[in-house]
C-alpha cells in the first residue's frame, strides 16, 4: 500500500481550477452536447482511471476510498463526491436567476466545501464526508 499522505491545500485548489477549466472548454462548445459534456465531466472526473481527474492526474493528487481498503474511487462515489460542485454549475444554466443564484447560494457552497478541506485534519470536504472518499497525494514510488 502506498502512503498516504494529506495533500497541501494549494495543489487542491490547483487541481481543481484545472477541471474547471476543462468544464470551461466543453461549454463553450455552442450545442447542449457541450454543457452536458461539461456537467458529465465535473461528476465523473474523479472516478477515472487511477481516483485522478486531469486536475489531480496532473498535480499528483488521487481520491481513495478509505471504506474500501483505500482503493481508488469508482464513479458512483465520484458523483457523490462532485454533487456541491455540479449543482454550483447547474446554477449558472438557471435563465434570468444564473448569476443571481451563482453568486450567492453557488458561491457559499463552494466557499464552504474549501473552508471544511483546508481546516479538516484529512482534507474532507462536504462531498468527501457524503461519498466516503479522501483526496491524498500520490506517492512518488512506483
Amino acid at each position: 500500500m502506498e502512503d498516504i499522505v494529506k495533500p497541501y491545500f494549494l495543489d487542491r485548489i490547483l487541481a481543481k481550477l484545472i477541471d474547471l477549466i476543462i468544464v470551461g472548454i466543453f461549454f463553450a462548445f455552442p450545442t447542449f452536447i457541450g454543457t452536458v459534456a461539461g456537467i458529465t465531466y465535473i461528476l465523473i472526473a474523479d472516478g477515472l482511471n487511477g481516483g485522478q481527474s486531469l486536475g489531480k492526474r496532473i498535480i499528483r493528487l488521487k481520491v481513495v476510498s478509505p471504506g474500501r481498503g483505500w482503493d481508488d474511487c469508482n464513479f458512483q462515489e465520484s458523483i457523490l463526491r462532485n454533487i456541491p460542485v455540479g449543482v454550483v454549475i447547474l446554477f449558472t444554466m438557471i435563465p434570468y436567476l444564473r448569476w443571481l443564484l451563482f453568486f450567492t447560494l453557488g458561491l457559499a457552497i463552494v466557499a464552504f466545501e474549501t473552508y471544511l478541506s483546508y481546516v479538516d485534519d484529512e482534507g474532507l470536504r462536504w462531498g468527501d464526508r457524503i461519498a466516503l472518499t479522501q483526496v491524498v497525494t500520490q506517492s512518488k514510488n512506483p
